[in-house]
């Protein structure tokens, strides 16, 4: 039963959660305390561990959660919970996209993403080096004046 519940939850909070791992954090709290999985202090450890560890957030607290409910297998189960609505989203979406991807409609939205795209990339890289150019020629600069 307990691993039916791990499923379900993880399941859940992987489908109804838009903005990566930091943003389950609510409902993966909710969860474990509603369920009786961990207490405060151990979410708090669970969420810190989860930071410092490889890995996407997010199943790294599903399998800490699993592992210390139901063993390896509340692991390994909660783990696919929390990766299953993604893994079917992207398979649904990668289906239709081999039936859209020769549409002329969508060869033209692709054509006309093409610049917007360099165009941001641009804009960024021109924002981060000006920045890192300040930065740096302020430290020479800084340098420069110690050594007079």
């Amino acid at each position: 039963m307990i691993l039916f519940k791990l499923l379900y939850t993880f399941f859940y909070i992987g489908l109804f959660t838009i903005g990566g791992g930091h943003a389950m954090i609510p409902l993966m709290q909710d969860a474990m305390l509603k369920n009786g999985w961990a207490s405060e202090e151990e979410i708090v450890n669970f969420i810190a561990i989860s930071e410092s560890t490889p890995g996407p957030f997010a199943i790294n607290m599903a399998t800490f959660v699993g592992v210390k409910n139901a063993g390896v297998l509340g692991g390994i189960v909660a783990t696919l919970g929390v990766i299953l609505p993604s893994m079917i989203i992207i398979s649904i979406i990668a289906k239709l996209a081999n039936k859209f991807i020769n549409s002329k409609i969508v060869q033209s939205a692709m054509k006309g993403i093409r610049p917007i795209v360099i165009g941001l990339i641009a804009s960024i890289t021109i924002s981060v080096s000006k920045t890192y150019l300040i930065v740096d020629f302020n430290i020479n600069m800084l340098c420069i004046l110690l050594l007079c």
